[in-house]
């Protein structure tokens, strides 16, 4: 029984220990910043706005004209999941087996830091995974004010974590169609061929899609050095301790009441 009383002991420090030690570091998660999509179906696209298309100056209304077209919000150099998305829509909608002057691929950055030349060869590295068909595939930058304007437009929220250096925002894309509305979202990484083959033809009608159920998957990662996933762990560890706690409790409790019982 002595041995068991210290085995309840050890474990009550650990799980009162482990979390006052991790205190001595940032245990708090910062503020939610609230990176979403909102749903503004229907809504205008600002065709006006002036992008960098390849080197050259192009209004938005210029490559959302003749045809629906496929918008990504991300960045080139996102470390996260944008690469991921952008292999998603590729594969997707290479097995959605539409004609190549079908639909248009623009993919905006929300970092206008990045350049035109960063584009042009995240564009190289994309093209192959079209395959033999190919598609109509524009990489834009921008200048701050209008990504801000059209992330406001398509609602995609996103924000920069200075301490990261990296953005945080959802994964998903729009289809809009060839008039600059929105008519449909899609949202994670993953995309069913047939769903985005029937949104993109009802689109090129000039059809308003319906909103989806909401997803909320962030394009971020935490480094654990900050704290900010150390504590979620050392919760889970306290727990689990706990827990353990609790059992070894019941069972001495148990077993005293069955030699009490039994004297």
């Amino acid at each position: 029984m002595m041995k068991l009383a210290h085995w309840c002991m050890l474990l009550w420090c650990l799980a009162v220990a482990i979390p006052v030690a991790a205190g001595a570091g940032p245990l708090a998660l910062p503020a939610t910043p609230h990176p979403e999509f909102v749903q503004n179906l229907g809504a205008q696209l600002p065709l006006p706005l002036v992008f960098d298309d390849g080197g050259a100056s192009m209004e938005l209304g210029g490559l959302i004209h003749d045809r629906p077209v496929v918008l990504v919000l991300g960045y080139y150099q996102c470390p996260n999941l944008c690469s991921t998305l952008m292999e998603g829509v590729v594969e997707t909608l290479a097995q959605a087996n539409l004609p190549r002057d079908a639909y248009r691929v623009v993919e905006v950055s929300i970092d206008p830091a990045e350049t035109p030349e960063l584009a042009a060869r995240k564009k190289v590295s994309y093209e192959p995974m079209f395959g033999r068909r190919g598609v109509d595939l524009h990489l834009l930058t921008g200048e701050k004010s209008a990504i801000a304007l059209l992330a406001q437009t398509v609602g995609f929220r996103y924000v920069y974590d200075a301490q990261q250096r990296q953005y945080i925002h959802p994964a998903g894309f729009i289809i809009a169609t060839a008039g600059g509305r929105i008519s449909r979202y899609f949202l994670g990484v993953r995309f069913d061929p047939d769903e985005v083959r029937a949104a993109l033809q009802k689109a090129s009608a000039g059809t308003i899609g319906n909103p989806i159920d909401r997803l909320l998957l962030l394009c971020t990662h935490y480094d654990p050095a900050t704290g900010r996933t150390s504590v979620t762990v050392m919760t889970l560890v306290r727990l689990v301790c706990l827990a353990v706690l609790v059992i070894l409790a019941g069972w001495v409790w148990r077993h005293r009441a069955w030699h009490g019982g039994n004297e």
